[in-house]
């Protein structure tokens, strides 16, 4: 018996959920019909993605996993400090993998954190492990192609590139692109993945905007692959050049032209959406490696575009938001339906896959909500005396009574010098609150602060305050920046239109859960669920944990769309 445990990053309960009843993801309607359906609050106070994975992987809330954020706050030298959440130090709860293990119980994860220790090495019960997003040379570019004889030199990633441009009459018409292997790319040819080495490659399309010929990459990672089964890993090997994300960058800085929301025609939307599709191609090729080879008892499929999409579109679509654009969000949502059949379809392939007595589980990290502000809180706090500036302009933490964390996960923190004294931060927090509730936005005069979050999420409550750290939550289409700006308003628009930073119970935020297999009822309609579920649920699927059958309500259901 396997269970198979695909998950969605950012793949919002509201969204799946309509789009599912739209009749676009059929893998999901085999399952909403087959075994049981949920939204999924995600990690709190902080819910971007290592804490939120963190939850579902581990099944803890992040006061006892420890991932806090997506840069971990204070985990270095001194309270300024911040390392990735996704290192290997973390999480301090061993995720379902680890905890099988003591059983002998084995695992295939396919771009999974947490997989790969410190030295590099996993353990002898993974069956097979493939990751790249630790091992990031470079991050998406693009070149402007010039006329003319010379070859262009374009260095990736420390690999040296030729581009070299063919002309029909005096017009560029195509480029030859030679690295470790040579492409012949036009406008009118889509991706196509160029090997720069033996470990390395990257995927690269040509691009016409007005007169412009330009050459565009999706980044460069180095993939490592790993295990006892020798047959998987001999067909990783073989995969195509892994891409991680999308050139989200690149489509809102208008490389491509301008977006929708600014008038275009949707050509440059049509350019960052098919290189999310590079994103799609290269992990579903692993995955389908995996799921034809693996002699495992746990296989993890970790799956990314859905945020890279929700972050660039969903803001313009979502009706409870002020960024909703409903002159295009018809067209715009057709982009999402898009991303979401690419997942829905490798969802599809686990459950050909999956027999009678394995399960299915369908996850996610956390939802996402429109956005169209972002609040600079260290310049509020500058201006108030509580932060201070340092010579270079940036913030001097040492200097400060009171900071906003330069980790941008959402918290206000006592500087030392200040949390020594209680009475002291009791009184520097309390003037920061205030301070803070005072924001209000320009154009609207709305409030932009709507309350403050201890460490587990809760409404920060004066009795029992912690005066060294708590959370500030935001009104609905505002997120926070650590940027320290010097001048000029606090709060200013923001381009990318969809967020996730602090969990303020919003419904949006709701992960999806779906789950088929032995002991789950057809049809079970859960309601709202915590997303420490998921992991209970896996490891009693194998035999570890508690009985399926008493991890889901049964009583009166909990609205999934209500706030």
């Amino acid at each position: 018996m396997t269970v198979y445990w695909v998950v969605w990053d950012a793949g919002a309960h509201w969204v799946v959920d309509r789009l599912e009843r739209e009749g676009a993801l059929p893998a999901v309607t085999r399952m909403r019909e087959r075994g049981a359906f949920a939204a999924a609050r995600p990690a709190r106070p902080n819910c971007q993605t290592p804490p939120s994975l963190a939850t579902l992987f581990t099944g803890t809330w992040p006061a006892e996993h420890q991932v806090t954020g997506f840069t971990v706050p204070g985990a270095g030298e001194g309270v300024a400090s911040h390392v990735s959440g996704f290192s290997p130090d973390f999480p301090a709860v061993p995720p379902v993998w680890e905890a099988m293990s003591e059983k002998d119980l084995t695992s295939a994860l396919v771009h999974a954190p947490w997989v790969f220790g410190a030295d590099g090495h996993v353990g002898p019960h993974i069956d097979s492990a493939v990751e790249a997003y630790s091992r990031r040379l470079t991050r998406h570019a693009l070149l402007t192609l010039e006329s003319g004889p010379e070859a262009q030199h374009w260095d990736i990633g420390g690999h040296r590139v030729e581009v070299a441009v063919e002309e029909h009459r005096g017009v560029p018409e195509r480029v030859k692109v030679t690295g470790g292997e040579s492409v012949l790319l036009s406008p009118d040819s889509g991706w196509q993945s160029l090997s720069l080495d033996r470990y390395h490659g990257t995927w690269m399309r040509c691009v016409r905007v007005g007169e412009r010929l330009t050459l565009v990459h999706t980044g460069v990672w180095r993939t490592r692959t790993a295990g006892r089964n020798p047959k998987t890993l001999q067909r990783l090997a073989q995969c195509p050049p892994f891409a991680g994300e999308g050139v989200g960058p690149l489509y809102r800085r208008g490389e491509f032209g301008p977006r929708l929301a600014e008038g275009g025609d949707g050509s440059a939307e049509e350019v960052f959406l098919s290189s999310v599709e590079c994103v799609a191609r290269s992990i579903g090729d692993a995955a389908d490696v995996v799921l034809e080879t693996h002699e495992a008892d746990l296989v993890v499929i970790y799956l990314p575009m859905t945020d890279d999409v929700g972050h660039e579109f969903l803001g313009w679509c979502d009706e409870r938001s002020a960024a909703h654009r409903p002159e295009i969000a018809e067209r715009v949502w057709s982009y999402i339906r898009r991303c979401y059949s690419w997942s829905d379809a490798l969802l599809g392939r686990v459950l050909d896959r999956a027999g009678p007595e394995d399960t299915v589980v369908l996850g996610a990290d956390h939802g996402m909500v429109g956005s169209t502000h972002l609040v600079h809180v260290n310049d509020q706090l500058v201006r108030a005396g509580l932060a201070a500036r340092g010579a270079d302009g940036g913030l001097d933490p040492d200097g400060s009574q009171v900071f906003y964390h330069p980790a941008n996960n959402g918290s206000l923190w006592a500087a030392e010098s200040t949390a020594a004294d209680p009475a002291r931060a009791r009184q520097a927090m309390a003037r920061a609150r205030a301070v803070l509730s005072s924001i209000t936005d320009p154009e609207t005069g709305g409030t932009v602060v709507a309350g403050f979050l201890d460490r587990e999420g809760r409404p920060l409550a004066e009795a029992g305050a912690d005066h060294a750290v708590s959370y500030l939550a935001l009104a609905d289409d505002y997120q926070p920046s650590a940027e320290l700006l010097g001048e000029g308003p606090v709060v200013r628009r923001v381009p990318k239109p969809g967020a996730h930073v602090v969990n303020t119970g919003d419904s949006r935020l709701h992960a999806i859960h779906a789950a088929v297999g032995p002991d789950i009822r057809p049809g079970t309609a859960a309601g709202v669920v915590d997303n420490t579920l998921p992991a209970a649920l896996v490891l009693g699927q194998l035999g570890l944990g508690p009985d399926t059958r008493r991890l889901y309500p049964t009583g009166p259901l909990e609205p999934t769309h209500e706030r």
